[in-house]
């Protein structure tokens, strides 16, 4: 492996207190084990190289930190090689043997912290999700989750609402289709977040907000829904559930059967936050549904063939919202580019490359502000969404909701942390619903 140090391996492994034991007894040893996705990020660990390695899922006991020679044991844990084999394959790489005991104290330690896929690992799955399923609501985290570091959400609100006015203020009373909002956190999104819900605030009231976002670690391919009321530090806000039930209907799927997604998503609770705010928490209702990526090799079809068509629900979704008496927002809790060192380019945030990215940005924008998903989506897989657009299901399915819709790009914004390497990119978008609606 890059990095490892060819003489002397030490297959490294260290834990915190996230990762302490918590069974009595020990566990049965995996023959074959097979590690779940993880990420691995280069790190410095009291003096030494070491890798820091976390579950994208968030569903892990924490994150572990690893030797580079353990990464390489972490490689060939596929579930086909047993522990025979891995340790063979660990003297093959660095000229040396493994202890055997070295190599079971590994796969213990990894087994604890549910980074293996097992019956284990199922069977705490399988708990969190009754346990998600038998709660009265999907709770939020604190507040401090969120951007608000002394924990008053609702003053942070305040400060970004009012002290980023929106550039061009809607007429009083002028109908709203949809919106296209961000989901980074409140502060470094505020310019955004001020000139759509800045725009919401001034609109005709809606009585029942449907809030696309995107499904970032979840483990449904195609759409998922919640029926779960949302409970937030500002309040508890009710799910639609008869309007969610008739999309399902409509849509000939079970959009719910991986709901505990929603558990650890962000991109939708930021919009129910922000609505709580301006409009109190039990005035208006939610539908929330985590959408999946379009730019993929099977378009918006579900790459393993389970769920429904990301067009076709969209278009459902659009058709049963204009047929219906209530009065309905749709918003796409959306970023788009995530670039810099931190997610993956070898290149500084420098002016050249944050011009870069606008310009990318801006062509797949002039396709939302023509409302033309397709071509959107097209701008995104033609480069093989190279600035790692999070968002494109989202700002795809809105689109294709309310193809009558006339989209407005009211400000674009670039969130630039320079010293760690970190760029997000969001916009405001105002869809104006047509004279029919």
């Amino acid at each position: 492996m890059p990095g490892a140090r060819q003489a002397g391996p030490t297959p490294g492994f260290c834990d915190g207190d996230a990762l302490r034991r918590k069974d009595t007894m020990p566990q049965p040893l995996d023959s074959r084990p097979k590690l779940r996705p993880v990420s691995a990020s280069p790190i410095e660990h009291e003096g030494r190289p070491m890798v820091l390695v976390t579950d994208p899922t968030r569903l892990a006991a924490g994150p572990v930190v690893v030797s580079p020679a353990a990464l390489f044991l972490l490689s060939v844990m596929d579930g086909r090689h047993d522990l025979d084999q891995i340790a063979g394959a660990f003297r093959l790489q660095f000229g040396q043997p493994l202890p055997r005991s070295h190599l079971e104290s590994l796969v213990r330690r990894l087994d604890e912290a549910y980074y293996l896929d097992n019956r284990r690992f199922a069977e705490y799955y399988a708990a969190m999700v009754d346990e998600y399923r038998a709660a009265p609501a999907r709770r939020s985290p604190d507040a401090a989750s969120f951007g608000a570091a002394d924990g008053d959400l609702a003053d942070l609100l305040d400060r970004i609402l009012d002290g980023h006015r929106p550039l061009r203020p809607c007429p009083d009373g002028e109908p709203i289709a949809g919106l296209i909002a961000p989901h980074l956190d409140f502060p470094r999104g505020a310019p955004a977040y001020a000139e759509s819900y800045g725009a919401l605030a001034a609109a005709r009231p809606a009585e029942r907000f449907v809030i696309l976002g995107t499904n970032h670690a979840g483990r449904g391919r195609s759409v998922v829904a919640t029926g779960k009321d949302f409970e937030t530090p500002l309040g508890r806000t009710r799910t639609d559930r008869a309007f969610l039930a008739a999309v399902e209907r409509a849509c000939e799927a079970d959009l719910c059967a991986d709901e505990f997604d929603h558990q650890r998503e962000h991109s939708i609770e930021l919009q129910v936050l922000v609505l709580q705010h301006l409009l109190g928490p039990e005035n208006f209702e939610i539908v929330p549904f985590l959408c999946p990526d379009p730019c993929g090799p099977t378009g918006t079809a579900p790459p393993d063939g389970r769920g429904v068509d990301l067009r076709i629900f969209a278009e459902t979704l659009g058709r049963l919202v204009r047929r219906d008496n209530k009065r309905t927002v749709i918003i796409a809790g959306a970023d788009f580019s995530h670039v810099g060192r931190w997610f993956g380019d070898d290149r500084d945030l420098d002016e050249a490359f944050l011009a870069e990215v606008e310009q990318h940005d801006r062509r797949a924008l002039a396709a939302v502000v023509d409302n033309d998903p397709d071509r959107f989506a097209d701008i995104l897989r033609s480069t093989d969404n190279r600035t790692r657009v999070c968002s494109a299901g989202a700002v795809y399915a809105l689109l294709a909701a309310l193809p009558d819709a006339r989209p407005e790009l009211r400000v674009y914004h670039q969130a630039v942390d320079v010293e760690s390497g970190n760029g997000v990119t969001c916009a405001s978008v105002v869809l104006h619903a047509s004279a029919a609606d």
